[in-house]
């Protein structure tokens, strides 16, 4: 058996792997995720490893073992389906949506989201933009570009952002939201900021922020 804080490291370790294109991660990395000392992540990983679920290689990284992965991808499919159901038929706003569906992903049967997956449409993202792996772990591409990469003239489309309250309070106070494409108009470096526009908005925005939207050049 596994208790809550043991799924929900192994969810992240395998989201990080995933959103970084790494086959290992660092447990300075889960630290800095978490906000955890690095003692207790350490703690953690022995704990894991001792279950089989993680394979860690001293000063190089950690990565899930095929049970590991089995149990981290029932689980972000979880989250991710009742964030869809929380947003398109409860009303919750995107910033909300996070620790109720973090609450409902540890307590679903698999015939509870099978059925909540097709009733749904068998949505193929959550409202963030993250791609909702199948039973078998395939899932679509996820966006990886993020709007930092881009240059002077480029125009962005906006397709992931990170699941983070503060920035997706953010977005909303500046109506900024998934599928936005804009024109980069200016980038400096001395204050940090990106200025952007498209047909009806302009907006200013920090690096910071900035590199937590991913999406690709509009061509």
């Amino acid at each position: 058996m596994m208790n809550r804080a043991e799924e929900d490291y192994i969810k992240v370790i395998y989201e990080l792997t995933i959103e970084r294109k790494q086959e290992l991660i660092k447990t300075t990395e889960l630290s800095d995720h978490f906000g955890y000392t690095d003692q207790s992540v350490n703690e953690m990983i022995k704990r894991l490893e001792s279950k089989k679920l993680v394979a860690f290689i001293p000063y190089t990284g950690i990565s899930l073992t095929k049970e590991g992965e089995i149990i981290a991808i029932k689980m972000i499919r979880a989250h991710r389906i009742w964030e869809v159901f929380l947003s398109e038929k409860l009303n919750f706003s995107w910033e909300n949506v996070h620790q109720d569906a973090e609450m409902l992903e540890h307590v679903s049967s698999p015939e509870l989201l099978d059925r909540l997956y097709h009733f749904l449409g068998q949505p193929k993202y959550c409202q963030h933009g993250n791609p909702i792996p199948d039973l078998n772990g395939n899932l679509e591409e996820s966006a990886h570009l993020r709007l930092t990469d881009a240059q002077v003239q480029d125009t962005f489309k906006i397709t992931r952002v990170l699941d983070s309250k503060k920035l997706l309070s953010f977005l909303n106070e500046h109506h900024i939201k998934l599928y936005d494409e804009y024109k980069i108009i200016k980038i400096d470096s001395f204050t940090q900021t990106i200025s952007l526009e498209n047909k009806s908005k302009k907006h200013q925005i920090s690096m910071n922020i900035a590199k937590m939207l991913f999406g690709y050049i509009v061509v």
